[in-house]
């Protein structure tokens, strides 16, 4: 007998949308797989499915049940979806598909069209939010390469004054900490004239050369979390912090400030660290040497989901070094997580 179908919208990170119809007890792993397969991503070993909820995310366990999460979300939802007016709004729950871990060899998905696209509108998004902060002149060469990938070669009687700024649509090119530095005709004409250099190039063309740019920024593939209170940690760690994480390990940074920028704290490489720790509400670690370790405790309940992240990539780190370095790809399939409350990890 046949289980009845749930239909799952999942959303890709240039705001797009698709619905897929599951079985009610699917699980997270099988509906990854039926996106992955239905998108026709070669190159899918370091991509996920995420649960977005009150502007955070978390990545799904694979024998989570969609249908179920989806259940959870219609309950949780307050009768009345309006706001009074100044109260902070939430968007609604959903499924996010996006890359999760980002190793420094990716040849394989730059030579995998539909992976390079989804590594653009990510990188696009983390640019336009200010996750990856900037320069004006770098966003000014990014917003144009991203104009010639969404309208083609550019044409003087099409793109006229207006074009971008009567639409608000100049707030998708412009990054969110940047906008308001210069008015939106300025940012209009800089983008059009950076635009005009593209000519005849490609969109997989254009879009490498924006993931070219993108890569070389020191915070490229970080995995940031909601910023978190310090617990005993001494003087040099202000009361609240942001963790990121990515493949080469720990970063501790002040939460944005006015401009929207993230000042570093300090950054702790995976070759330091030496073990780590999660529970409930507190994620821990400790840096240095067996005989000589500092720790640093922090109150977050995004304990385990971090320590999830600091596993995957040591669980890569340790595949290289066994294996050697071609077989990184492999190694992202059979990564460890550990989510689970209380758990430990060493390096």
């Amino acid at each position: 007998m046949s289980q009845p179908k749930v239909i799952v919208k999942v959303h890709f990170m240039d705001s797009s949308t698709r619905a897929f119809a599951i079985d009610a007890n699917a699980t997270a792993d099988a509906l990854l797989r039926t996106v992955i397969e239905r998108i026709e991503l070669r190159e899918h070993q370091c991509f996920a499915l995420f649960e977005r909820k009150d502007n955070w995310e978390r990545c799904l366990d694979p024998e989570e049940r969609p249908a179920e999460l989806q259940k959870a979300w219609a309950k949780e939802a307050s009768p009345s979806q309006g706001s009074a007016p100044g109260e902070k709004t939430f968007e609604e729950p959903h499924f996010l598909f996006k890359k999760k871990i980002f190793i420094r060899d990716d040849e394989k998905e730059m030579e995998d069209p539909i992976a390079k696209h989804h590594l653009y509108i990510q990188a696009v998004s983390n640019v336009i939010s200010s996750d990856y902060p900037c320069l004006p002149e770098e966003a000014i060469k990014l917003a144009g390469l991203q104009a010639h990938i969404v309208y083609g070669d550019y044409n003087a009687t099409t793109f006229q004054p207006g074009f971008l700024t009567n639409t608000n649509d100049i707030r998708k090119f412009v990054p969110v900490h940047l906008i308001n530095t210069k008015k939106p005709a300025e940012w209009e004409a800089a983008i059009f004239r950076e635009h005009q250099k593209h000519h005849k190039k490609n969109k997989d063309e254009a879009k490498a050369l924006y993931l070219g740019i993108v890569k070389r920024w020191p915070f490229y593939g970080t995995t940031f979390y909601p910023p978190c209170k310090s617990q005993n940690n001494g003087r040099k760690i202000p009361s609240k912090v942001i963790i990121g994480v990515n493949a080469e390990g720990i970063l501790l940074l002040k939460p944005r400030d006015k401009a929207c920028e993230r000042e570093p704290i300090s950054t702790h490489p995976f070759t330091e660290i030496c073990s780590w720790a999660s529970s409930s509400n507190t994620f821990a670690f400790e840096f240095g040497t067996n005989t000589e370790a500092t720790k640093y405790t922090f109150a977050t309940t995004q304990g385990a989901i971090i320590a999830q992240t600091i596993q995957t990539y040591i669980d890569i780190l340790v595949d290289m070094l066994t294996n050697g370095a071609d077989e990184t790809t492999d190694s992202t399939a059979t990564a460890t997580s550990m989510g689970s409350e209380g758990e430990e990890g060493e390096v």
